[in-house]
């Protein structure tokens, strides 16, 4: 599995149901609000929320190469 840092929150969760708890694991505990990914997930990126929560994207790429993604556009 492929996932694209450039492409927004909504986008990847979209196309992989999975990454809301993966992200959610890592610490973006946000994301579970009713309506936060219809809002803030349609303008938001990987690295823009890790940049905000002050998560090293590191340890972002690092959760997701884990459960098997391969991350590309970062």
């Amino acid at each position: 599995m492929v996932v694209d840092f450039t492409k927004t929150l909504f986008e990847l969760v979209s196309e992989y149901p999975v990454i809301k708890e993966l992200m959610f694991d890592i610490g973006f505990k946000e994301i579970t609000k009713p309506g936060m990914l219809q809002t803030a997930g349609r303008y938001m990126t990987i690295p823009k929320g890790a940049k905000m929560k002050k998560i090293p994207l590191e340890q972002v790429i690092e959760a997701f190469e884990e459960k098997g993604f391969t991350v590309i556009g970062c």
